[in-house]
C-alpha cells in the first residue's frame, strides 16, 4: 500500500479519532518528499517494465501487512518497524543511476530510476549506533541453495557504516513514483548510490550493525576483483561507463549527419567528459553533455556524425570522471573475474 493511500485509509476509518484524523494530516501535509536539486528528468529515467532485473534467487512473495524491518546488533535502541511506520516517516527522493557489478560493456544491466523511501541514517540515529560499530550488513528474505552454496542461504552485503551513514543511501519503498515492483524488491529495498546493484539489497528485513568484517557468502565468494597473482579486493564503487543508445548495433543507417546518441556515468563521481569516433579513423572527438553531470546519476550526451560516406564503420565510446579515471579500451588482462566491465563500447554500423 502506497503512503497517502495508508494515510487515506486512516483518514477514512470509523475508528480514528478525531484528534488522530487532524495530526495525521497535518504531516501528511508537512512531509512531502524532499526532491534533490537536480532530479533525473523524464526521458532519462527507466520505466519500471524496462528496468534490468538480476536476482540471484526466486522472487520471494511478502506481505507488507505482516513484514518488518529490524535494526539490530551494535545499537542501543533496537528497532522492529512496520511498512506502515516506514510510510509515515518523512520520505525523500533519490534519483539514482543502478548498475550490475558484472554489466557487459553497453549492456542492459543498468537503469536510472527515481527511488523514494527514507534515509537509512535517519533509522541508525534513531536505534543509536554504538561506537564500536563500523559496518552494516543488509539481510534480504530472499533464499535459496546451490552447488557451493549452504543450504537456505540469504543473500547478504555489507557496507561501511560511514557509507550507510550518508545522504545517498536509502531504503526506498517507490520507483519512480509506484510501490516497489517484486521483482525489485517490495516492500523495501536499500539504494546505495553510486556502488553496484547487489549492494542495494532486495526484500530488506534486517539490518546489522557489527565491528567485524562481515564473512557471508556473498560477500567473501562473489563480488571480488581477482588478479592472476591471487591478489583480491572486494567490488563496490562503479566505474565511470557510457554506452550508446542510437544507433543500435547493426543498424543500417542513410544520413549525411548523423545525431548519436547515449548515457554516461561515473558512480559517486561526476563526468568530466564524453568522447566518441569511429574505429576508421582513430580519432577521438568531444561529444556534447545534455546536462550538468551530478554524482549517482547518468548524463545523455550527443555527436553529430558527419558520415564519410558508404560503408561499414566501427563506433566507440568513452567518458572520463572528473577524477580523470577514463574508460580502458581492453580489459585489465590480468582480471579472472567477471565484474567491472567498463571498458569503452563499441557498436558496427552499415551507411547505406
Amino acid at each position: 500500500m502506497r503512503r497517502r493511500d495508508f494515510l487515506r485509509r486512516l483518514l477514512l476509518s470509523p475508528v480514528t479519532l478525531p484528534f488522530v484524523q487532524s495530526a495525521l494530516l497535518a504531516q501528511s501535509r508537512a512531509t512531502s518528499p524532499q526532491t534533490t536539486p537536480k532530479p533525473a528528468s523524464r526521458e532519462l529515467t527507466t520505466a519500471n517494465a524496462d528496468f534490468f532485473i538480476r536476482n540471484h534467487f526466486e522472487t520471494p512473495q511478502i506481505n507488507s501487512d505482516t513484514w518488518n524491518l529490524e535494526v539490530a546488533g551494535l545499537v542501543s535502541s533496537p528497532l522492529k518497524l512496520s511498512y506502515s511506520d516506514l510510510l509515515l516517516m518523512t520520505p525523500v527522493r533519490l534519483p539514482c543511476t543502478v548498475e550490475c557489478a558484472g554489466n557487459l560493456s553497453g549492456g542492459k544491466g543498468v537503469g536510472n530510476a527515481v527511488w523514494s523511501g527514507v534515509p537509512l541514517a535517519s533509522l541508525l540515529k534513531q536505534a543509536g549506533v554504538k561506537s564500536q560499530a563500523n559496518t552494516l550488513i543488509l539481510h534480504g528474505a530472499d533464499s535459496g541453495s546451490g552447488d557451493d552454496l549452504p543450504p537456505n542461504t540469504h543473500f547478504a552485503r555489507s557496507i561501511p557504516l560511514e557509507r550507510g551513514m550518508s545522504d545517498s543511501t536509502i531504503l526506498a519503498y517507490e520507483m519512480n513514483g509506484s510501490p516497489l515492483p517484486a521483482d525489485h524488491g517490495f516492500p523495501l529495498r536499500a539504494i546505495v548510490g553510486g556502488w553496484y546493484g547487489m549492494d542495494s539489497v532486495k526484500w530488506l528485513t534486517r539490518i546489522e550493525l557489527t565491528e567485524q568484517a562481515f564473512q557471508g557468502y556473498f560477500q567473501q565468494k562473489h563480488y571480488v576483483a581477482i588478479q592472476k597473482d591471487g591478489t583480491q579486493r572486494p567490488v563496490t564503487q562503479m566505474l565511470v561507463s557510457s554506452k550508446f543508445v542510437r544507433p543500435s548495433d547493426g543498424e543500417e543507417i542513410h544520413d549525411k549527419t548523423y545525431r548519436v546518441e547515449g548515457v554516461a556515468w561515473a558512480g559517486e563521481r561526476k563526468l568530466a567528459k564524453v568522447e566518441v569516433r569511429t574505429i576508421n579513423s582513430q580519432a577521438w572527438q568531444a561529444a556534447t553533455l545534455n546536462a550538468a553531470p551530478s554524482p549517482y546519476i547518468w548524463t545523455s550526451w550527443h555527436y553529430d556524425w558527419q558520415v564519410p560516406g558508404p560503408g561499414n564503420y566501427t563506433l566507440e565510446v568513452r567518458a572520463t570522471d572528473e577524477a580523470g579515471s577514463t574508460q580502458p579500451e581492453v580489459r585489465d588482462s590480468g582480471r579472472q573475474d567477471a565484474y567491472e566491465l567498463n571498458s569503452s563500447h563499441r557498436i558496427h554500423v552499415t551507411v547505406g
